[in-house]
């Protein structure tokens, strides 16, 4: 359960422990009671929202996360890649969270959105550490804010961190949580095991023609032939319109030059560690080991987070404009970190970690793209003339061949084929392509598709089934080879099997396992793994398998593709306890107690949402975003 949680509200959890108020400010703004009119798409509790209003919240979303990208992200992108969903998550999650806090009498008074702001130090002066006005109207400018719009977002920012606060230990795993889990990564197991291969297993048996006929008439789902087809195609691909067109060079210039900046120019990217302390000698004392070159995790784990949650990507994307001009700040190079900033949150460390250099892409890199946009509509004129030519001639009741020959192509007869592409006798009858495939085995005996599609996105393709020739048994005769290797196979895996079952059996009844081996000759290979140990016979499967069975059991599984099996005993189980440093033992307590903390949070806001009601009319909002709306 919970780790559905963390899956679908990753991003609220986050939301709500890091920055409550920047997102707010550059994704969502102030709901208005505007924006709850007309039908319920999607209700909380006792509140409702719109489709206007979700369109409006997704149009917010897509654009800031379009100016993150560069220009690169398209509306149909965001909308494939699952944001009205992150939306409706975003929405419901406050909603909710919104409700119960109003349930629990938790109310903020406007005295203390006053202290908020005057103390605040992203709101005052630098040089007169006082309560700068001139800062707070500038927010309220870029993110199209009034004062009470501004205030309300306080508000909701400071009631919903009494309730994270009530919830969020902030503090170490407790010592048996994390010496399990130390135990249990750091346990080895000591091991003995053999490879049972044909050669151990005793004499191969030879079939006799009775054997053969019983093994295929007790498989003859594997020997029937699947069905084939046979069918006429004609593929009209873009190319094929192309001959005689040409682009003015200068038109392709201009191309060139109108898209320059937004899709040619791609600007300088910084990626860096970051981390907010509370405190300003804490981010000093930070700042000071990072330029005696102590790695950047060993500040992220101390502070219970992993060296990724302390990456940021793209610094251009940093909401904070303390933060975000000293990242981008010029003369910085990778390694460099900069004196604290004040930010936001408090004060904020960073140190660059990668810094990719600004690139063009130049005309003569781009040309036959730009050529082939500039003529993209001549090219579908031509295929849809030529088209339209062969349906007229289809529609005298001509075949498919016929209209082709009268418009100047010629059909390709492939088959019979079956759905794999395979011909009968196994070869791979190639070149078709796969909705063409998928189409013929659409249709009946004697139809036409009318003209349909590529994938691709570069022509379309017309299907003239000829012929069906249904499943069959192959006759024994035709098959004999291949059921007389297949009897073998079978009679092979056997032998094996019953010589690991006898291994078991002897040493169940006393043997050692090295007594067992010596019958084989053969002597057991004997060695420690660990839960990530694999070699060519110890699959991760087969690791699983001994680290869940007890000191003196055998396990056996198969080893490769061959038939072979391993057998292995389970020997010693030791820990490696003391390798793990006491510094390192307290980083990692730090980190479980924060991954408990996002746990406990996760379980927090699932029950909320449970408790107040979420429903989606999810017809509404597939409609709502079909087709990029």
């Amino acid at each position: 359960m919970l780790s559905q949680v963390r899956d679908t509200l990753k991003g609220v959890v986050a939301y709500i422990v890091v920055g409550l108020l920047i997102v707010a400010f550059a994704a969502f703004g102030v709901p208005e009671l505007a924006n709850f009119t007309s039908g319920s798409t999607v209700k909380v509790g006792n509140e409702s929202f719109s489709q206007q209003y979700i369109v409006n919240e997704f149009d917010q979303l897509y654009q800031r996360r379009a100016r993150e990208s560069g220009g690169a992200l398209s509306r149909e992108d965001a909308i494939a890649s699952g944001m009205p969903a992150q939306v409706i998550d975003m929405v419901t999650t406050q909603s909710a969270i919104a409700q119960y806090a109003e349930k629990m009498n938790l109310a903020i008074p406007r005295e203390a959105v006053r202290e908020y702001l005057q103390n605040n130090e992203s709101f005052q002066n630098p040089a007169t550490g006082q309560f700068d006005r001139l800062m707070l109207d500038t927010i309220l400018q870029n993110n199209s804010l009034t004062v009470s719009g501004f205030e309300q977002i306080i508000k909701e920012d400071l009631t919903r961190s009494q309730l994270v606060e009530s919830v969020a230990a902030s503090g170490p795993a407790p010592d048996p949580f994390t010496e399990a889990l130390l135990l249990r990564e750091t346990e080895r197991r000591n091991i003995a095991y053999i490879t049972v291969t044909d050669e151990m297993a005793g004499v191969a048996a030879e079939p006799t023609p009775a054997d053969i006929e019983q093994f295929y008439n007790e498989n003859e789902s594997v020997f029937t032939s699947p069905e084939y087809r046979t069918f006429d195609m004609l593929v009209l691909r873009d190319d094929d319109f192309r001959e005689g067109l040409e682009v003015p060079e200068e038109e392709m210039r201009r191309l060139y030059d109108l898209g320059k900046e937004r899709l040619y120019d791609k600007p300088e990217k910084r990626s860096l560690y970051q981390l907010t302390f509370q405190d300003e000698a804490e981010a000093n004392a930070a700042v000071a080991s990072l330029r005696q070159g102590e790695p950047f995790e060993n500040l992220a784990q101390a502070r219970g987070m992993t060296l990724d949650a302390a990456t940021l990507d793209d610094a251009s994307a940093i909401v904070d404009p303390s933060v975000s001009s000293a990242a981008l700040a010029e003369g910085l190079n990778e390694g460099d970190v900069p004196d604290p900033i004040r930010s936001l949150f408090g004060w904020t460390v960073i140190q660059i970690a990668n810094i990719e250099p600004a690139e063009t892409t130049t005309f003569e890199e781009v040309r036959d793209e730009l050529a082939a946009d500039y003529l993209a509509q001549d090219i579908r004129r031509r295929m849809q003339d030529a088209i339209d030519e062969i349906e007229e001639v289809r529609d005298t009741g001509a075949e498919l061949d016929e209209a082709a020959e009268a418009a100047g192509f010629s059909v390709v007869s492939v088959g019979p084929v079956d759905r794999l592409s395979f011909a009968p006798g196994g070869a791979i009858i190639s070149d078709i392509p796969g909705e063409v495939l998928e189409e013929a085995f659409n249709l009946e005996e004697g139809e036409q598709s009318e003209a349909l599609r590529l994938s691709e996105d570069d022509g379309y393709f017309f299907v003239a089934l000829r012929e069906v020739t249904p499943p069959a048994l192959q006759p024994l005769d035709y098959v004999r080879d291949d059921a007389e290797q297949r009897w073998r196979d079978r009679e092979r895996r056997q032998r094996i099997s019953n010589t690991v079952t006898l291994i078991r059996n002897e040493v169940e009844s006393g043997k050692s396992f090295e007594e067992v081996a010596d019958q084989f000759s053969r002597a057991p290979i004997v060695t420690t793994i660990d839960r990530r140990f694999q070699n060519e016979v110890i699959s991760p499967s087969f690791n699983e398998q001994i680290f869940f069975a007890n000191k003196g059991d055998l396990v056996s599984a198969p080893a490769g593709s061959s038939g072979a099996q391993v057998v292995a005993e389970i020997r010693a189980i030791g820990y490696g306890r003391n390798q793990i440093a006491p510094q390192e033992v307290e980083q990692i307590r730090q980190m479980f107690g924060f991954q408990l903390d996002q746990e406990l949070l996760e379980a927090f806001v699932l029950s909320i949402r449970d408790d107040m009601g979420v429903k989606v009319n999810n017809d509404q909002i597939e409609a709502l975003f079909r087709d990029g709306y």
